[in-house]
């Protein structure tokens, strides 16, 4: 009888064994499909590129790469944002060779560690949209320089396979872009700053013309063509390193004081920071705060533009509501729902102005410490 019992419990066993095999194999075939973002084909050299890109449609290139870093639950905002200000993007399926700057945006999440449920919802919202960058690592706020770290190494990788594009935005989940207003912004920047006589540009960084931006040229000495490569943010070079809360960094031995950087709210790079970047990724610091860490790893590069834009709200916290903000960080679903719905019936993204905190316009001229206090408001 024992022994009867023994073997009942043994194929009980071989059967659950058996059937948990099988889902698991289905399983990981599902996630397989669905979390793969982007269709790899062969890498192509540089001279079929051209002919390659305009021959096969995936490999159609985007003007602008958005990643927008969220966190695997976060789908409510992610929903709110396919719903709000990716819906200001210039696209017409029918008539994609006539759009005259294109964006394509993903969503960046890190996948080990989570639950069984976490995947399959995330699995499912992949196969519905197709707009998200799933990383192997574990998705925390400790590992955020990480994950932009990782971001760029992919974008640098789908370059090799055709996938072209001459500019990141890297940005929250919880940042609303005016990306109806920026492609002409991004042509103006080109125009004024990255085709101009190098002369020309450095004049520029000497006055104060613009009512918006402050700009910032680095080069050798014996540069004399304009080679310059765009870091576009709002930039801070004042602060102080942190010695305590979930930011602080113990190992930083720079100086007494972060090296200026584009605040990570939302900040734009050109092609080539991003593979210098990739590239060279194994030999970089990273630091806790993921901005830092990009500020610190371009700040020995030459041929750099660096621009300070007071249109790019993102700071820690919002500074309140201008209709000439560009990008504006950590705001509710609420809110971004709501400059949503003030752009497509007004063309304005405030329904109200309001001033939380002023901005500063950054002085270039002076020490990093000396760069970003606060004057009486100016005019913009």
């Amino acid at each position: 009888m024992f022994e009867t019992m023994r073997r009942k419990v043994s194929k009980l066993k071989y059967y659950k064994t058996s059937i948990l095999m099988v889902f698991s194999f289905l399983f990981g075939c599902m996630l397989t499909i669905n979390l793969t973002p982007i269709d790899k084909t062969c890498k192509i050299e540089d001279s079929d590129r051209e002919y390659n890109i305009m021959r096969n449609s995936k490999l159609k290139n985007p003007d602008l790469i958005i990643l927008i870093l969220s966190a695997p639950r976060n789908m409510d905002r992610r929903n709110v944002i396919r719903q709000t200000w990716l819906q200001l993007v210039d696209t017409n399926p029918e008539d994609e060779e006539n759009i005259k700057f294109k964006m394509k945006h993903y969503f960046v999440i890190g996948s080990l560690g989570l639950s069984v449920d976490d995947i399959l919802h995330l699995s499912t919202e992949q196969s519905q949209f197709s707009d998200i960058l799933i990383l192997p690592m574990y998705d925390s706020y400790q590992n955020l320089t990480m994950k932009v770290l990782k971001s760029f190494e992919w974008l640098d990788e789908q370059f090799d396979y055709g996938l072209g594009f001459r500019y990141v935005l890297k940005c929250d989940d919880d940042s609303f872009v005016r990306l109806d207003k920026l492609s002409t912004e991004i042509a103006n920047v080109e125009l004024i700053y990255l085709k101009s006589d190098l002369k020309y540009v450095k004049s520029l960084a000497e006055n104060d013309a613009s009512p918006f931006i402050r700009s910032n040229v680095q080069i050798n000495k014996d540069g004399t063509k304009n080679e310059l490569e765009l870091y576009w943010g709002y930039f801070h070079g004042s602060a102080k390193v942190k010695t305590a809360g979930k930011w602080k960094e113990p190992n930083w031995i720079s100086c007494d004081r972060y090296v200026p950087y584009a605040l990570g709210g939302g900040y734009i790079l050109s092609r080539k920071l991003i593979s210098f970047i990739a590239q060279n990724r194994d030999n970089f610091r990273q630091y806790n705060s993921e901005d830092v860490s990009v500020g610190s790893w371009l700040a020995p590069v030459t041929n750099i533009l660096r621009l300070h834009d007071i249109r790019f709200d993102t700071e820690w916290t919002s500074r309140g509501c201008q209709n000439f903000y560009l990008i504006t960080h950590n705001i509710t679903k609420e809110e971004m729902q709501k400059m949503y719905d003030n752009i497509i019936t007004t063309n304005n993204l405030c329904s109200a102005t309001s001033i939380k905190r002023r901005h500063y316009f950054y002085n270039w001229a002076v020490p990093p410490s000396q760069c970003c206090n606060l004057k009486e408001k100016e005019k913009t």
